[in-house]
């Protein structure tokens, strides 16, 4: 129950950070992929400073609730942070959610409590990898590269998507480094952790993704980035625990209803990511600046 309830708090404060960031960073000057000068100004900008205070705060509760529980139970919670990211875009264009947005909201409430309620994560018998760890991480960097490339070649919404993609399974994998590191430290406690590989690859990781999503965002309006990121971050997370932690839900024939709340899930978090009310806030922002 606390790991969920921390998991529920980081969601809101994250989604609300995000919401923040996107806004600033859809103002600034357009810059190539990857362009450090994004970042030097995105700092220099208060309300983005906001926004990024609110999100490391959410992630501290996310991390805690990594620590503490399972990823296959964590990552469909913090999924919902969309919800919160819509509510804070909506409320400053003073616009309400229609239909569209209340079916994505109560398919993702449906689907987050559904699936957890019926898979009843659980540790498994042993938490040996299935692959050695330098398998998702040579996938990251693979996934990393072909985004950056093709992303030099697109504009607008096609390469928001291309860099959102990639944030989203750098997340991922940094959520499953994040939960190595605290079994680390709970092993051989935290004095150790400077000698273990895995802290040095989340640092890397984990920043990187940032910097990934901030670039999605500069691209292009958040209804374009935020459904591949919000999606493939609990999903790349959630089979990451499963695979190198040996993370198990309920077989047998709970599998089909686990797979259809968690297919409700994804459909909520694409109806609200994909609103047309983020996306007339970006017009808004376009209109403002002329």
């Amino acid at each position: 129950m606390v790991p969920a309830l921390l998991a529920a708090v980081g969601a809101v404060l994250i989604g609300s950070g995000i919401a923040i960031q996107q806004i600033v960073a859809a103002e600034q000057d357009a810059h190539g992929v990857l362009d450090p000068r994004l970042m030097v100004r995105l700092l220099k900008r208060r309300r983005w400073l906001l926004g990024f205070a609110l999100s490391n705060v959410g992630f501290g509760f996310q991390a805690s609730a990594i620590a503490t529980g399972r990823l296959v139970l964590i990552e469909p919670i913090t999924a919902t942070n969309v919800l919160f990211a819509l509510l804070v875009s909506s409320n400053r264009t003073g616009r309400r959610l229609g239909p569209r947005e209340w079916r994505g909201a109560v398919a993702a409430i449906v689907g987050v409590g559904g699936f957890l309620a019926i898979a009843a994560p659980s540790e498994g018998e042993h938490g040996d990898p299935a692959v050695p760890w330098a398998v998702p991480i040579i996938v990251l960097a693979v996934v990393v590269v072909v985004a950056a490339a093709l992303a030099r070649r697109s504009v607008g919404t096609s390469r928001a998507i291309t860099l959102a993609v990639a944030a989203g399974v750098g997340f991922g994998v940094s959520d499953a480094l994040l939960k190595l590191i605290t079994d680390v430290a709970d092993a051989d406690g935290i004095g150790s952790l400077p000698g273990h590989w895995s802290i040095w690859v989340w640092i890397v990781a984990s920043p990187l993704a940032f910097v990934l999503q901030q670039n999605a965002f500069h691209s292009a309006h958040i209804g374009a980035s935020m459904p591949a990121t919000s999606t493939l971050a609990p999903v790349t997370a959630a089979f990451l625990g499963a695979l190198m932690f040996d993370e198990q839900v309920r077989g047998g024939w709970w599998l089909a209803p686990e797979a259809a709340l968690a297919a409700v899930l994804v459909v909520g978090i694409v109806l609200l990511a994909s609103s047309p009310l983020i996306e007339v806030e970006a017009e808004d922002l376009d209109v403002a600046a002329s």
